[in-house]
């Protein structure tokens, strides 16, 4: 039996996925908040008894003037990977949705490791296509390789690392403008990062690390049950860069994690080809492998084409704009 997620049973849904060991933060109505540009809808398969079996939560966002609209299915549904019966349940549910919502495309990146050949073959088997096949870098829209560490290494003593609220964000932007600056890449405005602590809450921190009393880097982890420590954004000054305020910060966030009894720290994103020295991102890989931990493939980004007039139409439009 497929149920809506609404009000009355959303407590439910958020205890499922806070267990689920597939369950993610990107899953739950607190991060559909931060993402309020979307709508956010949630489904519910249950057996005969009420047990949940699995669940598909969906950012839908609305193409301006023809209507129309993208579903997003941020790092899959939250069931047993090797459960299909479940998979096909959902995925029928979710084309009943898209209905309502004139879906052009289901776009979804399953956070299931490339050895599960299965899986990917049973995305392709119901009519998804594989977008950017190979891809070693982040051409996707959520990282294909993540760095990932088991909590068995210690820090390195530096520089003072504080737990701060709202009131340190203005260093944090400013912190976090240089290092884009520096290292080439777009930053959000200050009202984003509001809203991740404010719609998270007890769910997310933001750590400062300061030298001499002066505010040095950042970092905002988000943490999710007992599945995952996630480090979801960092920046650092161009200043004191000798001091390594990064590993205490990292250090502080593994201890959050630990504390919390999570399985898994997850550094974030890394690039695929990453140990080659002329990789630009050679250096993320070296700090990252600085702490012991392994790298992890997913299967990748697929789209479930809908309406193909539609969907090749918003393509175009969007590399035309790029």
């Amino acid at each position: 039996m497929i149920v809506r997620v609404n009000e009355s049973n959303i407590d439910e849904y958020e205890q499922f996925i806070k267990n689920h060991p597939k369950g993610l933060f990107q899953h739950s109505s607190k991060w559909a908040k931060v993402k309020s540009a979307w709508k956010w809808e949630a489904l519910m398969l249950k057996d005969e008894s009420g047990k949940i079996l699995g669940s598909a939560a969906v950012l839908i966002r609305f193409v301006p003037v023809i209507k129309y609209s993208l579903f997003y299915v941020c790092r899959g549904f939250v069931a047993d990977e090797n459960d299909f019966n479940t998979f096909d349940k959902l995925f029928s549910a979710l084309l009943e949705l898209g209905k309502e919502y004139k879906a052009y495309c289901i776009k979804i990146d399953p956070e299931i490791v490339i050895q599960n050949e299965a899986y990917k073959k049973h995305l392709l088997s119901k009519g998804f296509k594989e977008l950017n096949p190979g891809c070693m870098d982040f051409e996707n829209v959520q990282p294909r390789f993540v760095y990932c560490f088991d909590y068995n290494k210690a820090p390195k003593k530096g520089v003072e690392v504080k737990i701060m609220g709202s009131e340190a964000l203005d260093d944090f932007v400013r912190i976090m403008h240089e290092t884009g600056e520096r290292d080439g890449f777009s930053t959000r405005p200050k009202a984003y990062f509001e809203q991740i602590l404010n719609c998270m809450g007890e769910d997310a921190r933001l750590y400062m690390a300061y030298y001499n009393g002066q505010a040095i880097a950042g970092t905002i982890a988000i943490k999710w049950g007992r599945n995952v420590m996630k480090y979801q954004y960092g920046a650092s000054s161009n200043t004191h860069r000798n001091v390594y305020p990064n590993y205490a910060l990292q250090w502080e966030m593994m201890k959050w994690g630990m504390e919390c009894g999570c399985d898994v720290y997850d550094f974030g994103g890394i690039s695929g080809d990453c140990q080659n020295p002329e990789n630009p991102h050679y250096g993320l890989w070296r700090f990252k492998h600085g702490f012991g931990g392994y790298m992890k493939e997913f299967i990748g980004e697929f789209d479930y084409v809908i309406n193909k007039p539609v969907y090749t139409l918003y393509n175009l439009a969007m590399k035309i704009k790029k």
